[in-house]
């Protein structure tokens, strides 16, 4: 009894190979009933025959246009006249420094997450300036900052605030 079983599922496992054999079948049955196809010759070859682009000979046309077009003498377009005195005026303007105090309020433009302000303000809450404890803190460091990372998020949030959050 169950060595029937082997032979059937032995069956089973090659019934896939069959049925890809039937489909190949078909397509070349297909391309058989096709009048004027050729066995013997090439696909392309025979696509050609019948009068079909591939899509080789459309790519070739394009390249053929491009390369003479490439060999064409270039045309040139007319522009504006500029005197030089007008092109080292854009220079200046375009090499010119930012006054100064546009230049400090990028500066001290500070950008901070509200996570890291609220992590900021707890940490200085319970530490004050400890950077070290602070660091060894994982409940309220919840980034991992280290002691140094604390120190400059402290120094930013008070270039953006002005002010440190009060101690307890």
């Amino acid at each position: 009894m169950a060595r029937r079983k082997t032979v059937k599922r032995a069956q089973k496992s090659h019934k896939h190979l069959f049925t890809r054999n039937k489909k190949i079948n078909k397509t070349q049955k297909e391309q058989n009933k096709i009048p004027g196809w050729n066995k013997n010759i090439s696909f392309t070859q025979n696509l050609s025959n019948l009068g079909m682009n591939t899509g080789y000979q459309i790519n070739q046309k394009i390249t053929d246009e491009l390369k003479q077009k490439e060999q064409a003498p270039q045309q040139y377009i007319e522009a504006e006249e500029i005197s030089i005195d007008q092109i080292k005026e854009l220079q200046k303007q375009a090499t010119q420094k930012l006054p100064q105090e546009e230049v400090e309020k990028k500066k001290n433009k500070v950008r901070m997450n509200i996570d890291d302000e609220w992590a900021v303000e707890a940490l200085v809450k319970k530490y004050k300036q400890d950077w070290e404890a602070m660091k060894r803190d994982h409940k309220l460091n919840t980034f991992q900052w280290t002691a140094i990372q604390c120190q400059k998020k402290y120094n930013d949030y008070i270039k953006r605030y002005g002010k440190c959050p009060k101690p307890q």
